[in-house]
């Protein structure tokens, strides 16, 4: 099933340190839980974000857990992310 927020809403996909760091071996044990998730789709409101960027969400951040293309994602609102990162 393919999901479309509407409005403000973001789709996001939590990336895992090892995903998000290609190259790097982290123990589950040693990682302190970053926020950071893929775009999967935005809203026809959202202008700030595109579909494959790396964001970093708020740790409180309240959405609806949902199946996309078979991935667990969240549809959370536009203010719960707080920072695109850019990879140099």
């Amino acid at each position: 099933m393919k999901i479309v927020p509407l409005g403000k809403k973001v789709l996001i996909r939590d990336v895992q340190p090892s995903q998000y760091y290609p190259g790097t071996t982290i123990l589950k044990t040693e990682i302190e839980k970053e926020y950071i998730a893929k775009v999967i789709a935005v809203g026809e409101d959202v202008t700030t974000l595109s579909e494959g960027d790396t964001v970093k969400y708020h740790e409180h951040a309240t959405g609806i857990n949902m199946k996309h293309d078979g991935e667990d994602c969240i549809l959370v609102n536009l203010d719960m992310i707080f920072a695109k990162v850019i990879d140099e």
